[in-house]
């Protein structure tokens, strides 16, 4: 009977040992899952809610007509958008929803586009963007020639294209001047320059109009005087150079 006993009490022991490692273990667990993990994840969300700020992406499409384009936008944020504001070069822009999370609008300028989403936890995402698909300056005169009283300069446009039936001059006594030429495959044009100045006029193909005035030595009239301001104020500085010279 005693050697039994002897036996059976290191058996409790060692069962009462197990049975309080194995209460540790679920406590410790009961603990992790039960505390700190919900505690981790409550405020993982919490954090992520209020400082979540709106995503999107922006898409200027190509222009067909170089009149007007279009302004796509995506909401890319899990957090809904509480206010969308679009406006051009500071005009606002009138967005039209397409889905769910799309928008849509209709950009008949170039310029700056900006775009600001406000989130409803009251966090501010502002994106910008450049339009610059559109026509909207006059064809260019590149490679100008004066010689023997004629003018030749090419015309340049290189969204819409040149309007070469628009191509015509005027000056005091004459409103309508046409060209002594046009080549529309090199875009050289030619026009006779005579004791007058000649404005010489041209559009592109959405209207775009340009406006320019020679002289009768084949100079831009606006540059020219520019260039005598210019040399009026270096006569004046020699003479008054000269001024002080004499006085010392």
């Amino acid at each position: 009977m005693n050697q039994y006993n002897n036996q059976s009490r290191p058996s409790r022991r060692q069962s009462n040992s197990q049975n309080r490692r194995d209460g540790r273990r679920h406590g410790f667990l009961s603990v992790l899952l039960f505390y700190v993990l919900p505690f981790i994840v409550i405020n993982g969300l919490i954090f992520f809610v209020v400082t979540e700020k709106p995503k999107a992406d922006v898409t200027i499409g190509e222009s067909s007509d170089y009149i007007s384009t279009t302004m796509e936008l995506k909401i890319k944020s899990l957090l809904p958008v509480h206010t969308i504001a679009v406006s051009l070069d500071g005009t606002p822009v009138e967005i039209t929803k397409t889905g769910s999370r799309s928008y849509r609008a209709v950009l008949k300028n170039n310029g700056v586009l900006e775009v600001n989403l406000t989130c409803f936890n009251k966090m501010k995402t502002i994106m910008y963007d450049q339009v610059n698909v559109l026509d909207d300056t006059p064809p260019a005169i590149k490679d100008k020639v004066f010689k023997d009283g004629v003018l030749s300069f090419r015309l340049e446009d290189s969204q819409s294209g040149v309007d070469y039936g628009s191509i015509t001059a005027y000056n005091e006594d004459k409103p309508d001047i046409l060209p002594l030429s046009i080549d529309r495959s090199t875009g050289l044009v030619m026009f006779e320059i005579k004791k007058e100045n000649l404005t010489i006029s041209a559009k592109d193909k959405i209207g775009n109009e340009m406006h320019i005035t020679y002289n009768p030595k084949g100079q831009n009239v606006e540059d020219a005087e520019m260039e005598s301001v210019v040399d009026g104020d270096l006569e004046q500085t020699d003479t008054e150079d000269e001024k002080e010279t004499l006085k010392n």
